[in-house]
């Protein structure tokens, strides 16, 4: 009995093994898929509290050139610009670069990259926030 589950389970780990090897890795051990969406679907920014300090934000192509898009984003009023942390949804399979999640600095605009599942499609967004009320 006890062989029939060392056998079992072997068959079914070779058989689990060779069902991952429809997709190649690419360099971040991540799966390449044969998407091309490429986008950026939400953008939030949260304070030191982990509250979203976003008042409106508005996520838009730019005209004539589907690589590059813009997020214009409104925080509330005192919001410490210089210490917040961003969030972004994007498109299945999509990595962002430079990832987020950490404190950043948005007293500037800044500039993230979405690159689509099949690592072929890129889109830079620029990410500009404003203070609510300047």
């Amino acid at each position: 009995m006890k062989n029939s589950y060392r056998i079992l389970s072997f068959l079914f780990i070779s058989l689990w093994m060779q069902s991952c090897g429809n997709f190649p890795l690419d360099d971040n051990n991540l799966l390449i898929t044969d998407s091309k969406d490429c986008y950026i679907s939400n953008f939030q920014l949260l304070g030191t509290d982990d509250r979203d300090v976003l008042t409106s934000s508005k996520i838009s192509d730019v005209e004539n050139d589907s690589t590059k898009g813009i997020i214009t984003a409104t925080a509330k009023f005192g919001t410490n610009l210089k210490h917040v942390k961003p969030k972004c949804s994007v498109a299945k399979d999509c990595i962002l670069t430079p990832s987020m999640g950490g404190w950043v600095d948005f007293s500037q605009s800044r500039e993230y990259t979405v690159i689509s599942g099949n690592r072929q499609v890129k889109k830079t967004y620029t990410i500009t926030v404003s203070l609510q009320g300047e």
